[in-house]
């Protein structure tokens, strides 16, 4: 017997009955899952038709960075498809930290040219220029002040990896995105004691724990999960549009994004009245 026969309790979402039961088909068969679907054939078309210049870093970092977003977003829908809602999350996460390098280098050449091309000085120069800023954008936490004050003041050794997300958030214009929806997908990528309590499974009326499971049990997370990543999905795409003009892919993902709204009305409808 190979181990899809098997049902979950025997080996888990390996089984087949992780795919087929009432919630996962119901996910599969939804219209949001389609959009999803859609977008990730656009978003191979887009790289397919991209005509990259080698000599140009810019255009190869950001087909870098949008592939490797693609590859999370792809493994999020496979996940999806079985009702592996808290795998999804983390996946979530990691196309949403990606998108913020990718939109944050697109937008900003001074950002780009000291991570990409710089030495240890121009970052050092940069990251006092976004000092510099925050006396007049003050977007940044008290904290997050202190912690860039830090950086500066003992930059000795200035790594690419020392700029933090959220500044590539905030130069991406998702600030927002970072203050809110990344923190509660970071719960299961760190397996919070909320997100692993998530699991336990109580006797309504006794208030005692009768079980775990770890399966996606409503239909409005994976809706909410799976509309989400279609709204970073086409933002992705608007930047590789912009790096790669093609009036095709541009007209598709204008017809797409006019679906995504319409769909995020009727998920918000059904998680309503569930």
């Amino acid at each position: 017997m190979t181990r899809n026969k098997f049902n979950f309790n025997d080996v888990g979402f390996l089984s087949d009955e992780s795919s087929t039961n009432n919630i996962a088909s119901e996910v599969t068969s939804s219209d949001y899952f389609k959009l999803c679907n859609d977008l990730n054939v656009l978003a191979h078309s887009a790289l397919n038709t991209a005509i990259i210049h080698p000599d140009n870093r810019k255009e190869v970092y950001i087909m870098l960075y949008f592939q490797r977003m693609l590859s999370h977003y792809q493994a999020m829908i496979i996940m999806a498809e079985r009702g592996m809602v808290h795998q999804v999350e983390v996946m979530l996460r990691c196309m949403l930290e990606t998108l913020f390098d990718l939109v944050a280098f697109h937008k900003n050449d001074d950002l780009f040219n000291a991570l990409i091309l710089g030495d240890d000085d121009q970052r050092l120069a940069f990251l006092k220029q976004v000092r510099e800023q925050q006396r007049t954008t003050a977007t940044y936490t008290q904290d997050e002040i202190e912690d860039l004050d830090k950086l500066i003041a003992n930059a000795e050794d200035l790594n690419r990896e020392d700029f933090k997300i959220y500044m590539k958030a905030d130069m991406a214009g998702m600030l927002n995105d970072y203050r809110t929806t990344y923190p509660l997908l970071s719960q299961s990528v760190h397996t919070s004691l909320h997100s692993i309590e998530t699991d336990l499974i109580f006797d309504n009326y006794n208030d005692e724990i009768i079980g775990i499971n770890a399966i996606v049990q409503k239909i409005g997370d994976m809706s909410l999960l799976l509309m989400t990543s279609a709204n970073y999905m086409s933002v992705g795409l608007e930047m590789l549009c912009v790096t790669f003009p093609n009036a095709e892919n541009e007209d598709e993902l204008s017809r797409l994004k006019d679906k995504i709204q319409k769909a995020w009305e009727h998920v918000i409808v059904g998680v309503q009245h569930r």
